[in-house]
């Protein structure tokens, strides 16, 4: 550029003729976030649908959970009768933007199709699930990063009760988790098999007891590589004891994941509520920094208008898919820097 349009940009940029930088623009958080993983749910509802939510979730993430695509109901609904149709676009679109994929998931309580149900005996659910994980991991060999093989077994209702009662523990009891496991582990060596759950977040009687479930495994040669920590928080409720807990568990030879990141503002998106989820956000990700084994952070979504959660205002990007404080906020973490 000539010294006169430069000039002359300039003149007209201070003038406001021309749209000011968006200081977000030069800010990557996969970037940032090395030797670990940013991540988001990813959805194919809005992936090439809606171009804003496309053009921040192919810059910003460098791992990807398929948010609804690889649940039981979509991809298995009909007994051995599989549609990877959904779940194929996503892990093609993460290859194309030099992303990883974390497969989720197989043995959890919801979102299960109509046949997998308590009618079946305990020999022939255990030959659905058996086949379920074997033809999916089959499917994706070489291709995915990871695995959730287990989602939210644990009970709300420890320590009176360890696993929740479901399909799976009816069936099979305490060897419901080590089945799924040993059967993923079975068909493939490379993924990382995760558990992944809810409240396990800080010290406490559900983490406790997956601690003891976990330490269980370990000993008796249950194949578990990593605890994935979903952290679903409301604002100002992150747990003191985070890193602490990421780390107990880091300390048993596993990998740890944040795995499913929002904070529910619970009111107001106001200036007020928005400073706090960006020490919320701050919060969160120095924990996953300061724990060496701690993987990756992923939220739950992209922006505030594709949220599971509709009028929280969670994710870091609104609804026009404009960066929060809370982008800056991770921005900041990833880089060390102090809490803003």
């Amino acid at each position: 550029m000539s010294l006169f349009l430069c000039l002359f940009s300039l003149a007209l940029y201070s003038a406001g003729s021309l749209a000011a930088p968006s200081p977000s623009q030069n800010i990557i958080l996969r970037d940032l976030a090395v030797p670990r993983f940013f991540g988001a749910a990813a959805n194919t509802t809005f992936l090439f649908h809606d171009v804003n939510y496309t053009k921040v979730i192919e810059t910003q993430f460098s791992i990807f959970t398929p948010e609804n695509e690889m649940k039981w109901e979509s991809i298995e609904p009909e007994p051995n009768g599989f549609d990877f149709t959904a779940a194929d676009e996503i892990v093609r679109f993460a290859e194309s933007v030099n992303a990883k994929v974390r497969g989720h998931n197989f043995m959890w309580g919801n979102q299960l199709p109509p046949w997998v149900n308590d009618t079946l005996s305990a020999t022939e659910l255990d030959r659905a699930l058996k086949n379920h994980i074997t033809t999916i991991m089959d499917h994706y060999r070489g291709k995915l990063y990871s695995w959730d093989v287990i989602n939210e077994m644990i009970s709300d209702n420890t320590p009176n009760e360890t696993f929740k009662d479901n399909i799976w523990t009816q069936k099979f009891g305490e060897e419901a988790m080590p089945k799924a496991l040993t059967y993923a582990r079975a068909v493939d060596s490379q993924p990382k098999l995760y558990i992944n759950d809810y409240s396990i977040e800080g010290i406490n009687s559900k983490s406790d007891a997956l601690y003891s479930v976990v330490s269980s495994f370990l000993a008796d040669g249950v194949p578990v590589d990593a605890i994935g920590f979903q952290c679903h928080f409301t604002l100002g409720q992150i747990p003191d004891t985070l890193q602490e807990n990421l780390q107990r568990f880091a300390d048993l030879g596993l990998d740890v994941a944040i795995t499913e990141l929002d904070i529910n503002l619970m009111g107001p998106s106001n200036a007020t509520a928005l400073e706090q989820q960006a020490k919320d956000y701050w919060t969160v990700v120095n924990a996953c920094v300061q724990t060496k084994r701690c993987v990756s952070t992923s939220v739950w979504g992209v922006s505030d208008d594709h949220s599971w959660i509709p009028n929280g205002s969670v994710l870091p990007w609104n609804a026009e898919k404009q960066p929060k404080p809370a982008f800056y906020a991770i921005a900041d973490a990833f880089e060390g820097k102090p809490e803003p």
